[in-house]
C-alpha cells in the first residue's frame, strides 16, 4: 500500500467505530438506521433525500428514481422507486424510529442530467422532475432543506454518518464533508 493510500485508510478507519456498519441504499430503496451506522448511496439522475434527527442520531435515505408512476401500475409494487410514494414512506419510517415531525431536517443530492448526449426530453428532465417533487413535498410537510447538491452532469456518492449527521459527498473525484444538521 502506498503512503498516500495508507494515510487515507488510516483516516477512514479512525472515523469508523468498531460498531459502525456501512449500509448501502440501492436504487428505489428507503433505509432508516441509528448511530453508529453509516448509510451510503450512489446517485445519477436519481435524487437522494436524506433526513436526520440530530438529538436521537437517527437518519434515513430515500433513493428516488422517478418523480411519479405515470402509468399508475408500478407504485404499489415498488413504492421506493417514485417520489410520490417514497416520500410519505420515508416520513413514516422516521416516525416509526421515534422521530417526531418537526424535529428532523432534510438534505437533497443527485438529480444530475446524465443523458446530455441524448435528445429525449424525458431523459434530460428526470433529475429536474425528481428535485421538483421532493421540494414540493418537503415544503408541504414543513421540513426544511438545509443543504443540497443537485443538478449538473456528474453522479455523486453520499454517506450519512449517523453519529453526528455529517455527509461525505463524493463528486467528480472530489470528496468533501457537509456538517450542517440543523
Amino acid at each position: 500500500m502506498t503512503t498516500k493510500y495508507a494515510s487515507v485508510y488510516l483516516i477512514i478507519k479512525t472515523m469508523l467505530s468498531k460498531e459502525s456498519k456501512i449500509i448501502n441504499v440501492g436504487i428505489a430503496e428507503i433505509v432508516a438506521a441509528k448511530s453508529p451506522n453509516i448509510l451510503r448511496t450512489t446517485l445519477g439522475s436519481c435524487v437522494g433525500v436524506v433526513l436526520y434527527q440530530p438529538d436521537l442520531k437517527i437518519g434515513a435515505i430515500s433513493h428516488i428514481m422517478l418523480a411519479k408512476d405515470t402509468m399508475g401500475r408500478d407504485k404499489l409494487k415498488n413504492p421506493g422507486k417514485y417520489g410520490e410514494t417514497a416520500l410519505p414512506k420515508l416520513l413514516k419510517m422516521m416516525e416509526d424510529e421515534g422521530c417526531k415531525p418537526g424535529t428532523y431536517f432534510a438534505r437533497i443530492f443527485g438529480a444530475a442530467s446524465m443523458f446530455k448526449n441524448i435528445t429525449s426530453a424525458f431523459l434530460n428532465n428526470i433529475g429536474e422532475s425528481n428535485t421538483a417533487i421532493v421540494r414540493e413535498f418537503l415544503a408541504e410537510k414543513k421540513i426544511p432543506i438545509i443543504a443540497e447538491d443537485v443538478g449538473g452532469h456528474e453522479g455523486r456518492t453520499i454517506s450519512l454518518y449517523l453519529d453526528d449527521g455529517r455527509i461525505l459527498l463524493k463528486k467528480s473525484g472530489i470528496e468533501k464533508y457537509l456538517y450542517k444538521v440543523r
